[in-house]
């Protein structure tokens, strides 16, 4: 493959994985209110579990059915999407604008995308069928294309919120309990679909 088509291509391919909103870019936002390194970590250790679910997809997709487990993955990322979404609500904007990141958020990030059944059927279908179509060359540069995503939106939330403020921040902190319950009713609600039938 042509190495401008493996970059374009790969680097679309992170945005597209990262960008649309759900309950990685939720947590990635609502981090970013008082730290930008924070949110980064939120989307560093979901990009870790990007990596992982690739190897783990592509790695060894002729010996591993995931799909067996769909009703267990939308269960726990839905208990989980929960539990998040209301830790959001309790929370409380205070102004003070920390600088610095933690191991914590990473591991959470870590955590969220691999229980994350939006990111395990984005690898199972979309990441499949791109590796199976042009091989491992774009998925050199995804990575990069995630990194300069969540770089991009934790900078412009912080700024955003150190200019405006509370009312911003409160909108942001709805948004986020909003996405994050909605995700988290919706994955219980199809799990449970799938254990009935």
């Amino acid at each position: 493959m042509i190495i401008v088509v493996a970059i374009f291509l790969g680097m679309s391919l992170g945005v597209s994985l990262a960008a649309p909103p759900g309950p990685i870019t939720a947590m990635i936002v609502d981090r970013s209110m008082t730290s930008v390194m924070k949110g980064f970590m939120i989307g560093m250790g979901a990009m870790s579990a990007d990596f992982i679910l690739m190897v783990i997809t592509l790695g060894f997709r002729s010996f591993v059915d995931l799909n067996a487990y769909d009703r267990y993955i939308f269960l726990v990322g839905g208990i989980f999407f929960i539990f998040l979404s209301l830790g959001i609500l309790r929370s409380h904007y205070s102004g003070n604008m920390k600088t610095t990141g933690s191991n914590r958020n990473y591991f959470s990030g870590l955590f969220l995308g691999l229980v994350n059944p939006m990111q395990i059927a984005w690898w199972l279908t979309a990441g499949l069928s791109i590796f199976q179509r042009f091989g491992t060359e774009p998925f050199y540069f995804l990575f990069l294309g995630i990194v300069m995503w969540v770089a991009f939106l934790t900078y412009a939330i912080n700024r955003s919120v150190l200019k405006y403020g509370k009312k911003l921040a409160d909108g942001i902190k709805l948004f986020s309990f909003v996405i994050l319950v909605s995700f988290g009713v919706f994955f219980i609600y199809y799990g449970i679909n799938l254990f009935l039938k």
